[in-house]
């Protein structure tokens, strides 16, 4: 059967012709290889796709010795790569994240298996028809995040037995964390947005016992770039290496986030809000956490606006003011201390009576004298007023 697939295959001579014999001939020669040994030894897998993933599937037989073929291996040596890939089980794929807002002038080789694609083949045809609910345009000339991953065990025997474990290398954290700092690098060389907001799965197709071909994975993000602005691929290159040895690096991520975040804004405010907060996170760092005149005068107005009797006010006073030490650590150092017990569940239901409360006056209160122990507006004051 491999014989007589080289020789036709050694009489295509045209690309089109090629892909139909392939389309064809990859079903008929992988079900004829399941029927044989030592093919159909193993024609009944469980395999791994990394990170605890996996499908029931029997092994890319046709595809796989189609490639073999096209390498001009002839049927021992094609006999010989099979008994490689049963004695090494490993399993080799990409995980492919399309890196909206960014069209690279180069490809990037980020080291460690991590490229970015400046001319990627399109990978994210047809996915429409894989999620028809979910509308996920890529921009033209988008540039892709290709980050390469080991599964071993490639594949176990489906015998009836309890299935083992596989080992993913670089796991889904790392490859995750590498995917953010792509995404900082990106936004610190480009003028636009960035967002990485969705993976496919890609194995390698000289692995032989894979399995997962285009499943999507998704992450949750703001808003989408709708255009790839132009970047130059070693600007990238760059700041990535810079964020890699960067101390102090949780900082720097929020504070390039809230820039990223920026850019998505749809009004002045919103971006001057989060330029603002980029700026002061990295300004600010390692400045006193606390602002205790702020802290007090917010903690005061919200025990009085809302607390009706002497120990409510200062439970309200001390949740307030624990809100803001907590917003203000945010700040100053992006992260929150492992130490910090602030509720933050509890912090947005006291936000929210607030704002009801202030809501219910018809107006601003007149803090001065509220605080005073006054709570009804003065007399021909309006919202504005106040």
């Amino acid at each position: 059967m491999l014989d007589e697939a080289a020789r036709e295959l050694a009489e295509i001579h045209r690309g089109k012709h090629y892909a139909l014999w392939r389309d064809e001939k990859r079903r008929s020669l992988g079900d004829a290889l399941q029927q044989v040994s030592p093919f159909n030894a193993y024609s009944d897998n469980w395999i791994f796709t990394g990170d605890g993933g996996g499908a029931i599937a029997q092994g890319r037989f046709g595809d796989w010795a189609i490639d073999r073929l096209v390498e001009k291996l002839d049927a021992a040596a094609i006999f010989a790569a099979f008994g490689e890939e049963i004695a090494g089980n490993v399993g080799h794929y990409s995980e492919l994240s399309a890196i909206l807002g960014v069209q690279l002038d180069a490809t990037v080789d980020l080291g460690g298996g991590v490229t970015l694609d400046a001319e990627p083949e399109d990978y994210f045809e047809g996915l429409m028809h894989r999620i028809p609910f979910q509308m996920l345009p890529v921009p033209s000339g988008t540039s892709v995040l290709c980050h390469q991953y080991r599964v071993e065990p490639a594949f176990e025997l489906r015998t009836g037995a309890p299935l083992g474990e596989s080992v993913t290398t670089p796991a889904a954290s790392a490859r995750d964390q590498v995917r953010q700092r792509v995404r900082l690098a990106c936004l610190l060389a480009s003028t636009g947005p960035v967002e990485l907001p969705f993976s496919l799965l890609q194995p390698d197709r000289a692995s032989l016992f894979v399995a997962g071909d285009g499943n999507q994975s998704g992450r949750p993000f703001a808003a989408m770039p709708l255009v790839a602005f132009p970047v130059e691929g070693a600007a990238v290159a760059r700041a990535y290496g810079l964020l890699a040895t960067f101390r102090g690096g949780a900082s720097m991520a929020r504070a390039i986030d809230r820039l990223g975040r920026s850019r998505l804004a749809i009004n002045p405010v919103d971006r001057a809000l989060d330029l603002g907060m980029a700026s002061e996170i990295v300004l600010m760092h390692d400045h006193s956490p606390n602002n205790t005149e702020i802290a007090h005068k917010i903690g005061s107005r919200a025990a009085w606006l809302l607390g009706q009797a002497p120990t409510e006010r200062a439970t309200i006073f001390a949740d307030m003011k624990s809100l803001y030490g907590a917003r203000s650590q945010a700040v100053h150092s992006g992260v929150l201390s492992s130490r910090s017990t602030i509720d933050l569940d509890a912090a947005d239901a006291l936000v929210t009576r607030i704002f009801t409360a202030i809501l219910a006056r018809g107006a601003f209160p007149d803090w001065s004298s509220l605080v005073m122990g006054g709570d009804a507006l003065q007399p021909g004051e309006d919202e504005g007023d106040a």
